[in-house]
């Protein structure tokens, strides 16, 4: 049967996650530092990160909602140096801001743009992340007819949430769609229970878990996806 959707999964996918996410909380750190240098004498780096953890604890609605978790956090924190509720909630948004902005400061793979170029002239492309990147701010958003993520679907991946709301959007066949992810569980084992096709983007190549069943493909670079995908 012909694939008429392709299904992406963003972060470690289409770029690399890790160090955007440690320069992000940085440049939070920094803003703090300079704005707010009182409440950077009560807490260091590391003790954010405790701070964030024990809000997820606290609000376990929120873990995997990241952009309300940060912003519960935040206000958690600025509450925690003596501003009031409404105050806090205000300065958190402040700081989600500056975290935000780089947080999508990515830099894609090689081959991301011209593969996603090219698959874009003949598959509807929909991206599926359980992350908080904002496509518009990335600056590809045009090459998406949609984007699901923990924010907008009741449950993240590994859970079909985000999976059946691509299909219900598209009108897709689950036969009729492929996804591509670079995660084990939560991309590809998630899809296959489905009976959506994968492809496992291993652009950082990792290691295959021996408890797993594998993807039905595997690529080391993106600009194998479009002659791949033709194949079906």
């Amino acid at each position: 049967m012909t694939i008429k959707l392709i299904t992406f999964d963003l972060d470690n996918t289409l770029w690399h996650t890790d160090p955007v996410i440690v320069r992000a909380e940085q440049t939070l750190w920094s803003w703090i530092q300079t704005q707010y240098p009182h409440v950077a004498e009560q807490f260091t780096l590391d003790s954010l990160q405790a701070l964030k953890a024990e809000v997820a604890n606290q609000q376990p609605q929120l873990r995997h909602k990241l952009s309300q978790l940060r912003l519960a956090f935040l206000s958690q924190l600025f509450q925690r140096c003596g501003y009031t509720q409404k105050e806090a909630e205000i300065l958190a948004q402040q700081g989600f801001v500056e975290f935000i902005k780089a947080r999508n400061d990515v830099e894609l793979f090689p081959e991301a743009l011209n593969m996603l170029q090219i698959l874009q002239q003949d598959y509807q492309i929909i991206a599926l992340s359980n992350g908080n990147a904002d496509l518009k701010a990335i600056g590809i958003d045009h090459f998406f007819e949609a984007h699901f993520h923990a924010e907008n679907v009741p449950q993240p991946k590994p859970h079909k949430d985000m999976f059946i709301a691509a299909l219900q959007h598209t009108g897709v066949l689950v036969e009729e769609c492929i996804h591509i992810g670079d995660h084990p569980e939560q991309d590809i084992h998630a899809a296959k229970r489905l009976g959506i096709h994968t492809i496992w983007a291993n652009v950082l190549n990792a290691s295959w878990p021996a408890s797993i069943p594998p993807a039905d493909h595997e690529i080391l670079h993106l600009n194998q996806l479009p002659a791949l995908v033709k194949r079906y």
